[in-house]
């Protein structure tokens, strides 16, 4: 009994050593009367007018290895859209053997719809802008360039109307409802040439390319002034040219003449992809209530860095600071939208990532220009832009590239600090689980966000301090 009671002592007394010490509040603020006012960093915020305009993105890239695009669009805000699609043909066998007295049966093309990948933010292979349009008749037409794609061949626009033969390569009308894949006949011309091809030519893809150019793929837009369209990704690493040939074998004496298909690889090297627009008319200065995205390489949202900077700069010299000293802790853009009167057409209309993307240098030894995201998308819980039900905008964080363009005098910024605002896809690494961000040059779109004039207009939102 008395050990008991003890024990009950020892407890009680633990316990209250507990409360004691659970009850020591720590006062933060010891030693700071010692740091010298100038040496103490105070934190703001401020919430400043984005000069937001419209603008076309100059020569978007066009070359892929993934999904090729076909379609067309026409719309009551951007008008016409056309997507298509130009390849270099090479064979998949250099040691074909078709005896004598080769003929053609028939010649035709396959176009697989593609599989979109797991793990990224593509979710469909065909793209419409509202679910009635998914089942609708699309005319392909198929023609044959004057010439093989290469470096200088690299750009959504790459491709003019002196670049390839207008004469059909389809023996009749070549109909798409949207289905799984999409089979072409073509001229038996083009058969008969590539089954002409001498050995040297079949030696080295490269030569063959050259001298038997590849084709160029387009669709009709809708006729008349129907609105509507359809894009479709079609599977680039899956599209053939068949040959089915007759022919006399020659490897034994009393055989009888054979059939057999040959494959013709459509899109040696890469495919490139192209598009026309008829939204350019759009393009303006002048600050505007709403502000459109048609997505690849349509109209879209656009800040010059040197409007940007003028922004900054008044907004420092109001408050006296040098541009020089400002430390920006957090830099958001943030663009508001509202939504449409009919939600069912949001998932169809509104990307569900925007971020800024400018255009430079693909790397440090070409001159070839591409589009990429500001490398602010490397930050840490950056929201990447993503679509915000809740609060109707889309919040992307840019500290790096706004610090840079306070700190610089406005003399140093050039045309790479300006930006468009694009809609993004992403690719996770199955493996690794790393994402990477693109800009979206295989979707298109119709949606809207708040312009500058709107009561709820796009900012550009600092947390700062001044370094005296």
């Amino acid at each position: 009994m008395q050990f008991k009671d003890t024990l009950r002592t020892m407890i009680l007394t633990a316990f209250s050593c507990l409360l004691v010490f659970s009850c020591i509040t720590v006062d933060k603020s010891v030693g700071s009367d010692y740091i010298p006012d100038d040496h103490k960093l105070k934190m703001q915020s401020v919430s400043l007018p984005l000069p937001v305009t419209l603008k076309m993105a100059d020569s978007i890239q066009g070359v892929t290895t993934s999904y090729s695009t076909i379609g067309a669009f026409r719309t009551k805000e951007f008008g016409v859209a056309e997507f298509g699609m130009a390849a270099n043909i090479s064979p998949t066998n250099t040691m074909l053997d078709l005896g004598k007295d080769p003929k053609i049966i028939s010649t035709y093309l396959s176009l697989p719809l593609a599989a979109v990948a797991s793990g990224g933010s593509l979710n469909t292979a065909s793209v419409i802008l509202d679910p009635s349009q998914e089942g609708i008749t699309q005319n392909i037409n198929v023609y044959r360039l004057k010439k093989q794609l290469d470096s200088t061949t690299l750009y959504a626009n790459s491709i003019s109307e002196d670049d390839y033969h207008h004469t059909l390569l389809n023996t009749s009308a070549a109909t798409y409802f949207g289905g799984d894949s999409i089979k072409i006949y073509l001229d038996n011309a083009l058969g008969a040439e590539i089954l002409s091809a001498t050995a040297e030519e079949l030696d080295s893809l490269a030569l063959f390319s050259e001298r038997h150019p590849g084709l160029y793929i387009t669709c009709d837009p809708p006729a008349g002034n129907i609105e509507g369209g359809r894009l479709s990704l079609f599977d680039a690493t899956s599209s053939f040219i068949y040959l089915k040939c007759n022919f006399q074998p020659t490897w034994e004496e009393g055989l009888a003449r054979k059939d057999t298909l040959i494959a013709i690889t459509l899109g040696y090297g890469y495919t490139l992809n192209t598009s026309k627009y008829s939204s350019k008319n759009l393009e303006t200065d002048e600050p505007l209530e709403e502000l459109p995205i048609e997505g690849i390489g349509g109209i879209a949202p656009y800040v010059d860095v040197a409007d940007l900077k003028d922004v900054l700069n008044s907004w420092a010299a109001e408050n006296g600071y040098d541009p020089a000293k400002v430390l920006i802790a957090k830099a958001s853009l943030v663009f508001p939208f509202e939504l449409p009167e009919n939600l069912d057409i949001v998932p169809y209309r509104y990307p569900s990532y925007l971020f800024p993307a400018n255009r430079k240098f693909a790397n440090d030894t070409t001159d070839v220009k591409y589009y990429y995201p500001l490398e602010d998308y490397n930050s840490t819980d950056n929201p990447m832009g993503v679509m915000n039900r809740s609060l109707l905008q889309y919040n992307c964080d840019v500290s790096s590239t706004i610090q840079k363009i306070m700190n610089k005098d406005k003399s140093e910024l050039d045309d790479s600090y300006s930006f468009w605002l694009y809609p993004l896809r992403s690719e996770t690494d199955s493996y690794y689980g790393y994402t990477s961000y693109y800009i979206n040059n295989y979707t298109y779109f119709n949606a809207k966000i708040n312009g500058p004039k709107a009561e709820r207009h796009p900012e550009l939102q600092l947390i700062y301090t001044v370094v005296e």
